[in-house]
């Protein structure tokens, strides 16, 4: 009980709050005390020190107020410097170390459908343009993977500088070299392979890169034909590969044939493909055919505004 008042009454003192005349008050005893102290400690000095005791005596009471002083200048010190760390700690901003290869992995990759912004240079300025200007542009034409756009690095094979007609060159020459390569890998598979399915997807997939030979321009107007015909052989005997019947029809349409495209792409919905995955080819089909009151049916503005050689058709029908 008795030691519960003396600490509570410590710290109801500690709380109370000195006056400017209560510190002073205390200086003065504490000055005081050290100089009571001080004339006690040089009467006990040596008999060799007693002719220097009053110097002794200043010394005694200079060092012990200096010590009084400089602690409470240290203290003031300490708190300043404890205010200044702990605010810039507050205010100090932390990093982090981001590392954009792990970061990009998990955007969303966005590509062009259809490679609207490919650039190609069919101008009559042309020579006009440094070579380059012209490299740098075939290159993007060349990664672009788009439709015609190894037909239209063929057109830079006369142009007038000797550089971007190598680099054309070995484009072109990349490209095939790529192509035949698959060729005879898919053609040793199908050779080697005793599954009839693997047969049927070897065979689809050499259909495909024969397809790209007309796609991107490789083939010339006397090859596409024979290429065309070299595709509807190898898939004649496939009956269940809906993909099959619509690489078809996309052929068929390139080759302007839109009865037989519509004959294809018919069969692919029997095998089960929606008809709103192969609405823009259907629309394409009606409006090469002629028939612009039905292609209306076929109209998706979610596709057809992605594609810019449909665009300007949705355009019409809503009126704009």
């Amino acid at each position: 009980m008795f030691d519960d008042l003396d600490i509570g009454y410590i710290v109801f003192l500690l709380e109370q709050q000195n006056s400017w005349q209560e510190i002073g008050f205390f200086l003065l005893v504490e000055l005081l005390l050290w100089l009571l102290l001080s004339i006690f400690l040089i009467q006990f000095l040596p008999s060799k020190y007693k002719k220097y005791k009053w110097e002794i005596f200043i010394f005694f009471v200079v060092i012990n107020i200096g010590l009084l002083f400089i602690g409470i200048f240290l203290t003031l010190i300490m708190i300043l410097f404890g205010f200044s760390w702990a605010t810039s700690r507050v205010s100090r901003p932390s990093y982090e170390t981001i590392y954009f290869e792990e970061q990009v992995a998990k955007f969303p990759m966005v590509h062009s459908k259809f490679h609207e912004g490919v650039l190609t240079m069919e101008s009559d300025h042309r020579d006009d343009i440094s070579s380059d200007e012209k490299i740098k542009s075939l290159k993007i034409l060349y990664d672009s993977y788009a439709q015609g756009n190894i037909g239209k690095i063929q057109h830079f094979l006369a142009d007038s500088s000797d550089e971007t007609r190598l680099y054309a060159f070995a484009l072109i020459s990349t490209f095939e070299k790529k192509l035949n390569s698959q060729i005879k890998e898919l053609q040793e598979k199908i050779s080697y392979s005793h599954s009839d399915e693997n047969k049927e997807r070897y065979n689809f997939e050499l259909a495909v890169v024969y397809w790209q030979f007309i796609f991107h321009g490789v083939a010339g107007e006397q090859l596409t034909g024979f290429y065309t015909q070299k595709i509807e052989n190898i898939l004649k005997d496939i009956k269940e590969n809906a993909s099959a019947f619509i690489l078809l029809g996309k052929i068929q349409i390139f080759n302007h044939e839109y009865d037989r495209a519509e004959s294809y792409f018919n069969q692919a919905m029997e095998l089960g493909v929606a008809q709103e995955s192969i609405s823009t080819f259907l629309a394409e089909i009606k409006y090469g055919q002629k028939k612009y009151n039905e292609i209306s049916q076929y109209i998706l503005p979610e596709e057809f505004d992605i594609d810019l050689r449909l665009k300007p058709l949705i355009s019409v029908w809503r009126g704009s």
